[in-house]
């Protein structure tokens, strides 16, 4: 059921506690306490005006916390600031609020958020919202995209594409992966059929077994001379 509480219901939660890991901790999505990871985030933009930028983020279990309404939710952090609350059942993997660096406390999601279904088949979907993340306008501000109203909360249809997928990242190679393949459809101008036409977005995930997240790929392609699009990598440079 979702969880619509607000961000003063959250003065209930109990400090961190020292608890290892989930009762229906995932495999594929370890949660246990202190376990870290270090990704490499690259953005390389399209023609003309190509550029590619690189930085690294780590990304921390912290461990549990308690709610005002009893369940339990983990907590990881990012080097920038940003915390996730997720839960973890028999059903799957939600992420249930989110905590901003510039905010006090985290703010509830008016609905949970699937995350990784816990039963995993190919061919199962679900759908999020998500915001362009590399897409921008090249003399209008804002330019990107993702801070435009009209391209925020889009919906993204994941699909399960693979459960034996291999994968290389500096990290290493990783076998029995599941790779997960996101699409969303939006509207936007082609200088080569001189209308809006809709676009495809694609997103790919690949989730190891005992490490977790071990890369994403969204490719947001340039369609008019007024926009710039590309490709966003992260991938796992090491973890504990």
């Amino acid at each position: 059921m979702s969880m619509r509480l607000t961000t003063l219901s959250l003065l209930a939660l109990l400090s961190l506690s020292a608890c290892d890991k989930p009762v229906h901790e995932n495999p594929l999505f370890p949660l246990v306490k202190g376990k870290k990871w270090l990704y490499q985030i690259e953005t390389v933009y399209d023609e003309p005006d190509a550029k590619t930028m690189n930085y690294t983020m780590e990304m921390r279990n912290l461990g549990s916390a308690e709610l005002s309404d009893g369940t339990t939710a983990w907590v990881r952090r990012s080097n920038m600031g940003h915390e996730y609350w997720l839960r973890s059942d028999q059903d799957g993997l939600t992420r249930v609020a989110m905590k901003s660096p510039l905010k006090e406390r985290a703010i509830m999601d008016d609905e949970e958020t699937t995350v990784l279904p816990h039963d995993l088949k190919v061919g199962a979907t679900w759908t999020n919202t998500t915001v362009p993340y590399v897409l921008r306008r090249r003399n209008e501000k804002p330019a990107d995209f993702r801070y435009l109203p009209k391209y925020q909360n889009l919906p993204i249809v994941f699909t399960v594409a693979e459960l034996d997928a291999q994968l290389d990242t500096p990290a290493g190679h990783f076998q029995q992966c599941a790779r997960i393949e996101g699409k969303l459809e939006i509207l936007l101008w082609s200088d080569e059929a001189f209308a809006f036409k809709p676009n495809h977005l694609v997103q790919q995930e690949w989730y190891c077994p005992g490490v977790g997240l071990a890369q994403i790929e969204r490719i947001e392609p340039t369609t008019t001379k007024l926009l710039q699009g590309g490709k966003m990598r992260m991938r796992l440079l090491e973890t504990n």
